[in-house]
């Protein structure tokens, strides 16, 4: 894949609660981007607002040669239809964490050329694929604490090129990551799932238990959360173990083997939302848009995943 190539750009309970969220959103995390009709039926039916659709991920290039750029564009979407005009479209793009690792080092300059390459090709792609207004660009990336500072300086500099363009930044925050002060987004999103051990036979759900929330969910308070979005799941999976409880793979639910069934499930959803403080003003988003897992799940369920708060028992 060629590098990047485009030219520069110049709270707590006793709150009141609302009975609806700000707006709807799913992601769509697929490489060919050519939605069903069941899909396209679905986000009609349920109101979905925005939709955050990965364009590419970024990775680690070449460190040798003059003209190679740490960083370089993979895995990006293929277009096979147009993207919705009537739904607010939020390109989304996924940072390994080897392309963090492989800009230690750099100095201003070349970081803030790979913020203004990496803003050009977002709007590149949206202007091609969907020709709307682009209001917020988001950024994906599992940082660590020896990547968070590299990671940090890079989003600073697209923001900065982002709000000149009159758009705004979001990002992707781990629950590990969630108390951290100095996080330089304009907007935070909260991604409540693959909370749990994958790997770990004894796991009961990794994709989302409550157990594993709480940890993170201490001293957590309604300022803490200002300014968040928050994504549930809506997707399954089977992980595979051999005889001997050692993981194999991931595999599709239905398929058989030594393996344990795990969904995101509408109930721990409900119990999560019982541990957090109430939220305001945020998008709720769902991951992600895909018929086959999506027909898992009733309106009903789909209903309480978007509402703000737990549905009465």
């Amino acid at each position: 894949m060629a590098a990047l190539t485009m030219a520069a750009c110049g709270g707590g309970g006793n709150e009141p609660q609302t009975d609806v969220c700000a707006h709807r959103g799913i992601y769509h995390w697929k490489t060919t981007y050519n939605p069903t009709a069941w899909e396209q039926n679905w986000m009609q039916e349920h109101d979905i607002e925005r939709l955050y659709v990965k364009l590419f991920e970024v990775d680690a290039g070449s460190k040798h040669g003059y003209d190679d750029w740490r960083m370089v564009p993979v895995a990006t979407t293929r277009f096979e239809q147009p993207l919705p005009k009537e739904t607010e479209v939020v390109p989304v793009v996924y940072i390994t964490v080897d392309a963090i690792r492989a800009m230690n080092g750099s100095d201003y300059y070349d970081m803030e050329r790979l913020a203004e390459l990496l803003v050009e090709r977002i709007y590149a792609m949206t202007e091609e694929h969907w020709g709307g207004e682009v209001k917020e660009v988001q950024l994906d990336c599992d940082w660590t604490a020896s990547t968070r500072h590299d990671f940090f300086r890079l989003c600073k500099l697209v923001k900065d090129c982002l709000n000149e363009r009159g758009a705004t930044l979001s990002g992707t925050v781990r629950l590990h990551q969630l108390k951290d002060e100095e996080i330089p987004f304009d907007r935070k999103l909260l991604m409540c799932y693959n909370t749990g051990r994958l790997q770990d036979f004894k796991t009961i759900n990794s994709i989302l238990n409550h157990d594993d929330v709480d940890p993170y969910l201490r001293g957590v308070d309604s300022s803490t959360l200002r300014g968040y979005d928050i994504a549930w799941p809506a997707y399954g999976w089977g992980v595979q173990f051999d005889k001997q409880g050692h993981f194999v793979q991931l595999s599709k639910p239905e398929e058989r083997a030594y393996r344990r069934i795990e969904w995101g499930e509408p109930e721990e959803v409900r119990i999560v939302k019982q541990h957090l403080p109430q939220m305001h003003d945020n998008t709720v988003v769902l991951y992600h848009l895909d018929e086959e897992n999506l027909k898992h799940y009733s309106d009903e369920d789909i209903e309480e995943m978007y509402s703000p708060r737990p549905a009465a028992r």
